[in-house]
C-alpha cells in the first residue's frame, strides 16, 4: 500500500468529515491487517471488538500525526493501533474470542496471517509465563532455607492422612504471625511451639520439616497465591519443567 500523502492526512485532520470518512474507509483493509496480525487470527467488522478499538486508534493516529516530522504515517498508525489493542487485552482479563473465521486461502498477502491462533491461546501462554516466574521466585526463597524444589518430591508425605496432617499444621502455623516471624528470621521451624499448638508429635514435625516450610511459604505469601492449588509438590516441579 503506497504511503499516504500529506494533503490527504491534513484534510482529514482539519475537520473535513467527508475527507476523514473517505480516508478511513479506504484504509479499513490496513486496519484489519494490523489488528489481525497482532491477534493472530482473521477479524471481521461488526463481529470483533478488536476492530472497534483499532478504528478508534486509527482516528487518534490521524489527529496526532505530524507530517513535518517526515515520519511514515502507516508506521505511526500501526504503533498507535498495537498500543491500544495491547492496553485493551490487559484490561479485559476475561476477554473471550468469539470468532475463529478461517482465512480465505486465495487472498493476497494482506490476509497472510495465522488462522489457527486466537487471543485465548495468547492468554494461556501469558498465564504460563506468569506461573513460571512465580515458581522461579518460589525456588529462590526455598533456597534461603536450604531447600531445593526437587527435594520436596522425595520428602512430600506419600500417604493422604500424613499429608493432610502436615497441611493442617502449616495452616495453623500461618495463623500465628509470631511463629512465622521466627521462621523467616532464623530459617528454622519453631518445633516446640508447633507441637504444643497442634498436638502433632515433634518427631512427625521434624520428619516433615521441609514440606512444612515449603507449604507455609506458599500459604503465607500473596506472591505465591497461584501455587496454593498444588497440594502435590511434584506437580509444581513438573509444571516448571
Amino acid at each position: 500500500m503506497p504511503e499516504v500523502t500529506i494533503q490527504q492526512n491534513l484534510l482529514a485532520k482539519k475537520g473535513n468529515e467527508f475527507s476523514r470518512e473517505e480516508f478511513i474507509q479506504n484504509h479499513k483493509p490496513f486496519i484489519i491487517k494490523i489488528s489481525s496480525n497482532l491477534c493472530k487470527r482473521y477479524l471481521t467488522w461488526g463481529h470483533d471488538e478488536e476492530l472497534s478499538i483499532a478504528l478508534v486508534a486509527f482516528n487518534e493516529a490521524i489527529d496526532s500525526f505530524k507530517p513535518d516530522d517526515r515520519a511514515s504515517f502507516y508506521g505511526f498508525a500501526k504503533t498507535v493501533i498495537n498500543r491500544r489493542l495491547i492496553d485493551y487485552f490487559r484490561k479485559e482479563s476475561k476477554h473471550q474470542v468469539l470468532s475463529l473465521t478461517p482465512l480465505e486461502p486465495d487472498k493476497d498477502d494482506l490476509y497472510d496471517y495465522e488462522s489457527a491462533s486466537s487471543f485465548k491461546q495468547y492468554k494461556e501462554e501469558e498465564q504460563q509465563s506468569d506461573f513460571a516466574e512465580t515458581v522461579k521466585n518460589y525456588t529462590t526463597v526455598l533456597a534461603e532455607y536450604g531447600i531445593l524444589l526437587e527435594d520436596l518430591v522425595e520428602v512430600s508425605p506419600k500417604h493422604r492422612d500424613s499429608k493432610a496432617t502436615l497441611w493442617r499444621v502449616a495452616q495453623e502455623f500461618c495463623e500465628h504471625s509470631n511463629l512465622l516471624k521466627y521462621l523467616t528470621k532464623t530459617k528454622l521451624l519453631p518445633l516446640k511451639e508447633l507441637e504444643l499448638l497442634t498436638g502433632v508429635k515433634r518427631k512427625v514435625l521434624e520428619r516433615g520439616r521441609k514440606y512444612l516450610i515449603a507449604t507455609a511459604l506458599i500459604l503465607s505469601d500473596p506472591e505465591f497465591e497461584t501455587l496454593k492449588g498444588f497440594t502435590q509438590i511434584d506437580s509444581i516441579v513438573k509444571e516448571r519443567g
